[in-house]
């Protein structure tokens, strides 16, 4: 069906704007203007949707991220989370692959040296 491929890309493209969109900003709204903390980006493979998640190792130490897949007869939480590595610039803490018709929803928070919350990104779970 050629109609599939072409809504999933846009799904994919507007799951990955949502995403941005979603950003709730909790550092100091003068560093959050001037620089990305965190987020996540959804990308449509030929094996299915890849979210990666990425974090700013300048200002954020440690990250969780919790993707809530939902089946038809339920569904489970998939939670990764740990420090986030040395680099300069958005390094990547987590690539995850989901089925293409995986109904997701997924939240991203990172934290500072101090444990203190400096990104949240995503969904509320």
């Amino acid at each position: 069906m050629t109609f599939k491929p072409a809504f999933l890309t846009s799904a994919a493209a507007a799951a990955g704007v949502w995403f941005a969109a979603q950003a709730e900003p909790l550092a100091d709204p003068a560093l959050e203007a001037a620089h990305t903390l965190c987020g996540i980006d959804v990308a449509e493979t030929g094996d299915g949707l890849v979210l990666t998640a990425w974090s700013a190792p300048e200002y954020t130490s440690n990250w969780r991220m919790v993707v809530t897949q939902r089946t038809g007869g339920g569904g489970f939480d998939i939670v990764q989370e740990g420090e986030v590595p040395a680099g300069q610039g958005p390094v990547v803490v987590s690539d995850l692959l989901l089925d293409t018709d995986t109904d997701f929803s997924a939240r991203l928070t990172a934290w500072d040296a101090q444990g203190d919350p400096v990104c949240r990104i995503g969904d509320r779970i």
